[in-house]
């Protein structure tokens, strides 16, 4: 087994044992895609967001975080088709005007029940939530960058960017070096792992900066800003 493989390796078996040692706070995770459900399985802890094995489309993802506590007071409207260009075989739904893709779920049953228990749960502090955005779905161009700034400017101090590509001007973004080549990051599952290398997710989750390494950076990471 290469080295590099190994250190990756005892890198996330670290990551594992941390989650569970330090994180100590509340924590509700909005994200885009399905990566926040990494840290509820490591930390044996009840989905208490709506967005677990969901994907949100990067514009409807940022129109929702500009308005979450009115976006989710908004029933569920099961669509048949997708207004993106994606081949889909899952249940989407319409929350007002973004779209949800429940990519995990075996039917629009299955969907809204688990939204409605997991919706239930989410804390009312906004203290608590911690936002994630990434550029898995966000093609390269003077629009990309658009939708990073705006995140960016999101108010809220919990917040997370994770990028294939460097984007220093961005407070809120994470450069992920070995993904440079693609210019993006991989899907939510396959991303949550490996973004565990580049920030102390620990104390992000308790409420701490986003820009703190991570204590197993094992892999060649940025510097912590």
């Amino acid at each position: 087994m290469p080295l590099q493989r190994i250190y990756r390796a005892a890198s996330d078996h670290a990551h594992r044992l941390l989650l569970r040692v330090q994180v100590t706070e509340p924590f509700a995770i909005i994200s885009n895609n399905c990566w926040g459900a990494g840290f509820y399985r490591d930390l044996e802890r009840p989905y208490n967001t709506p967005f677990v094995g969901t994907h949100v489309p990067p514009p409807c993802y940022l129109k929702l975080i500009s308005d979450l506590p009115g976006y989710l007071e908004q029933p569920l409207r099961f669509i048949p088709k997708s207004r993106y260009p994606w081949p889909t075989r899952w249940p989407i739904a319409e929350l007002g005007d973004i779209e949800i893709h429940f990519m995990h779920y075996a039917d629009e049953a299955d969907a809204r029940a688990k939204w409605a228990r997991r919706l239930e749960r989410l804390p009312k502090d906004s203290v608590q939530w911690r936002l994630k955005f990434c550029d898995h779905h966000v093609d390269p161009g003077p629009g990309a960058d658009a939708m990073f700034a705006e995140f960016d400017r999101h108010p809220h101090p919990h917040k997370v960017c994770f990028l294939g590509r460097d984007k220093p001007e961005f407070k809120s973004a994470i450069p992920l070096r070995e993904y440079f080549p693609t210019g993006r990051v991989p899907d939510g599952h396959a991303l949550y792992r490996p973004s565990l290398r580049y920030f102390h997710a620990a104390a992000w989750l308790n409420g701490e900066s986003t820009r703190t390494r991570s204590p197993f950076a094992f892999a060649r990471t940025p510097a912590a800003s």
